[in-house]
């Protein structure tokens, strides 16, 4: 049963759950979510679809503000602060802290990814690893994925701790992380309910 389980989740994907109700209803592939409550029922405010003759949705170069064009609609700007994310071309993404995070993965534990740019000393280059963030829920605070974190974050599990600290050993591969941290949410869920099952 163990290893049909580990099965599972080796096929669990690593993307947003969508959460539509009708599921041959057409999801629209931009817009903007107001609230985290938004974002869980799949709920865009301003949405459109790429390719809709006058739509769009762009950051505001030197304001922390999205901007929404419509046609025969007046313009509209939307303070990052008042937003929890947006859409874009059918990726959701969260906005934390005037920063952008793209949404991977939405259930028991909210994951996410954000290019971050780093000094290689000696080289002068620069590249954009991805880093990949957590939230406990979908308005909590977004953190960096570490032991230390994850420990402050979910207090009041603490039989996970040890396995939070084996996390780090993988802190040179951010994606490595970011999967164990999502196998140990469903792999410690599911040992649970095998006990129960057999009890």
């Amino acid at each position: 049963m163990k290893v049909i389980v580990l099965a599972a989740l080796a096929a669990l994907p690593f993307s947003t759950q969508a959460q539509q109700t009708n599921p041959f209803a057409p999801f629209p592939e931009n817009g903007i979510y107001l609230s985290a409550a938004d974002f869980a029922k799949h709920q865009l405010t301003d949405s459109f679809n790429d390719g809709q003759a006058g739509y769009r949705l762009h950051q505001e170069t030197f304001e922390r503000a999205i901007k929404v064009d419509q046609p025969n609609a007046p313009e509209e700007k939307i303070p990052l602060s008042d937003l929890w994310g947006e859409r874009k071309q059918g990726v959701d993404y969260r906005i934390f802290d005037g920063d952008q995070y793209k949404v991977e993965h939405s259930d028991r534990v909210y994951i996410y990814s954000k290019p971050t740019n780093i000094w290689i000393s000696g080289g002068g280059n620069t590249y954009s690893p991805v880093q990949y963030y957590f939230s406990r829920k979908a308005d909590s605070p977004v953190h960096l994925i570490t032991s230390n974190n994850l420990k402050d974050i979910f207090y009041d599990q603490p039989e996970k701790f040890a396995a939070f600290e084996k996390i780090d050993d993988s802190y040179a591969k951010p994606a490595e992380q970011a999967r164990k941290l999502l196998q140990l949410f469903y792999t410690t869920d599911n040992s649970h309910q095998a006990v129960s099952a057999a009890e």
